[in-house]
């Protein structure tokens, strides 16, 4: 089978889609043949889009979300459209790029994958809210075409689900829920985790946005622990407090670490190995790929009920989700619970392992796939 696999990033660089546009090109490619289309748009049309966004922000108060424009996604639809012609594929994968095939006329089989309705997600994320009422319409109306052009969507959770079916009327039968895996390329074997050391608590915030990723929070439950007697430490990675906390010798604060460097991701793998808890109270997530790391390294994840994130923490199985009104107090009540039945922590870490194994590992995502892409392309063949 030959496969189309169409982004706006590219799925030769790992920082795509924070890894996940790479690591699910590598699936897809150890079973197919592959072809890449890839575009970048054209100076005149950034020019365009971008004196929109200002005069937008300037004149109105507004943010743009350009990608989610009509005209942006027209250009990428025709692009695409003449590089089919030229290039015909058997099954085409969209990687979160609706864009694409918003309007998009082919009687290929598509596969759309993404992680959010852009229905749902405006007006979550920061970056996609206070947009232009004309951007929220434009958005929703070319995002709803891409999903109804696919012949399947594989969505990352549960929570994408639920609003492709109630917002877009999109037929369940044609959705298939697949967590992300971890984007990492060597996961330790499971006899090398679970080094418990004892008397202490050591705790990771993994993230690039603190206000998001709720940083304060995971800090105030830090700071309960300490009172507590419980010798924690905390490693905050891919971001920097905006508060002056040089004078706690336990919390390390690494505003970088680059997965893809061999020195970068020894040292992360390193944390990982000497993590018992990833303690983030996020605000907003669609999936979280840093929940199938963690799981991978056996690592409980102490989180929020929040977007997709149920999906991948499961309560009492690898974690627990906690109501988004939480607060520092009840994350560190929890993660004491916890630490005070040793038995509880142990089981956690086994299950965490257990739950990447079975779901939260892209070789499961890569099998998902192939049924999938195989089923659309039969039906293509047989006329339905």
């Amino acid at each position: 089978m030959k496969v189309g696999f169409a982004a706006r990033w590219s799925p030769l660089d790992k920082r795509s889609w924070s890894g996940t546009s790479y690591y699910s090109y590598q699936e897809i490619k150890k079973r197919n043949e592959v072809e890449i289309f890839q575009f970048k748009w054209p100076w005149y049309l950034r020019e365009r889009l971008t004196t929109q966004k200002s005069l937008n922000r300037r004149l109105f108060g507004k943010q743009t979300a350009v990608e989610f424009t009509k005209a942006y996604a027209r250009y990428y639809s025709r692009q695409l459209q003449k590089e089919l012609k030229k290039r015909p594929v058997d099954v085409l994968f969209v990687s979160a790029s609706s864009q694409l095939i918003a309007y998009l006329k082919t009687d290929i089989p598509i596969i759309y994958m993404t992680d959010a309705t852009f229905q749902q997600i405006q007006g979550y994320y920061p970056y996609f809210s206070n947009l232009a009422a004309y951007n929220v319409r434009e958005g929703i109306a070319l995002d709803k075409n891409a999903f109804q052009n696919a012949a399947h969507c594989i969505l990352a959770s549960e929570w994408n689900r639920r609003s492709a079916i109630s917002d877009y009327g999109i037929d369940s039968g044609k959705i298939s829920v697949t967590p992300i895996g971890a984007n990492i390329d060597k996961i330790p074997a499971e006899n090398e985790l679970y080094h418990q050391q004892q008397g202490t608590c050591r705790l990771l915030f993994l993230g690039v946005e603190w206000d998001r990723k709720g940083g304060d929070i995971a800090l105030d439950a830090y700071r309960i622990l300490k009172e507590k007697g419980k010798n924690p430490n905390l490693h905050i990675i891919g971001c920097v407090p905006p508060h002056d906390i040089s004078d706690d010798k336990d919390i390390t604060v690494i505003p970088f670490l680059d997965k893809n460097s061999p020195a970068d991701f020894q040292q992360l793998d390193h944390i990982f190995r000497n993590t018992d808890f990833l303690l983030l109270p996020t605000r907003a997530e669609c999936a979280g790929v840093v929940f199938s790391e963690a799981s991978a390294y056996g690592i409980p994840s102490i989180t929020t009920d929040t977007g997709g994130v149920t999906t991948y923490v499961k309560n009492g199985i690898n974690g627990f989700a906690l109501p988004l009104e939480a607060r520092g107090n009840i994350y560190a009540e929890k993660i004491l619970s916890i630490l005070d039945d040793p038995g509880s922590h142990r089981s956690l870490r086994q299950n965490s392992r257990k739950l990447y194994e079975r779901e939260l590992n892209w070789n499961t995502w890569g099998d998902s796939f192939q049924r999938i892409s195989e089923k659309v392309l039969n039906e293509k063949i047989q006329g339905k």
